[in-house]
């Protein structure tokens, strides 16, 4: 990748992560099979904002999560999973993990939730090790940064409808223009990455833009940190 590019808007694909960044007057894309191949391919990114749970609670739920339900709001609040406590990362099967979530603080843990157990797990490895890595990557999540977007309002229509997906270009579009979001769109084999996962990574380089200029806001205000140190808030 580039040396200059400074801004990276990423979330899960199907292809493993897709990272969406400036490219001249469009915007360009790549496709990683793991955090720390995407990282770095980044070298020089100041932000990387990434639709994945940072920071972990040791017991109890999410403050960021439940914020940014409430903040959403409506329908689309249920999109927001509660993230799971730090120690059944390890877990090898959903029973397992819900088991011993539901040991520590009264929650079982899904299977939806579940299927993303690994990625949490690969992210937090990966900012556990990196100093570096901790300072430029920051949490966001698309229903969160498409409500702020919409002025605060959060999108009544699911990402994968026709509606939905016509709305949520329509906003990107008042940002980065028509004829760049359906661009992006076209350029992105489904094979690797569903439209929708396409959307998001771009508004999650909406939030990256606002993250670097200063502009953001965080659920909650300020950041808390975890036990571990790393940020636990959700970015828009």
């Amino acid at each position: 990748m580039a040396a200059g590019i400074q801004l990276v808007g990423v979330d899960g694909a199907r292809a493993g992560w897709i990272a969406v960044y400036e490219a001249g007057e469009s915007m360009a894309y790549g496709v990683f099979p793991d955090p720390v191949t995407l990282v770095r391919a980044f070298p020089n990114a100041w932000v990387l904002s990434v639709d994945m749970p940072i920071g972990l609670a040791d017991s109890g739920p999410r403050s960021p999560d439940s914020l940014a339900r409430r903040f959403v709001g409506g329908r689309r609040a249920c999109s927001i999973f509660s993230a799971p406590v730090r120690c059944i990362l390890d877990a090898q099967s959903q029973p397992e993990a819900s088991l011993r979530h539901r040991a520590i603080d009264g929650r079982g843990f899904g299977a939806q939730a579940f299927a993303i157990l690994p990625k949490i797990r690969d992210w937090d490895a990966l900012l556990l090790a990196s100093s570096t890595a901790r300072e430029r990557v920051y949490e966001v999540h698309p229903e969160v940064s498409f409500a702020a977007l919409n002025g605060g309002v959060g999108l009544v229509a699911g990402k994968k409808t026709r509606e939905g997906a016509l709305l949520r270009t329509n906003l990107l579009s008042t940002e980065f223009g028509r004829e760049v979001v359906e661009g992006l769109l076209a350029s992105v084999p489904r094979r690797e990455a569903a439209p929708d996962d396409v959307l998001d990574a771009l508004v999650a380089f909406w939030s990256a833009r606002r993250i670097s200029s200063g502009s953001y806001r965080s659920l909650p205000s300020p950041p808390e940190r975890d036990s571990c140190g790393l940020r636990m808030a959700i970015h828009y």
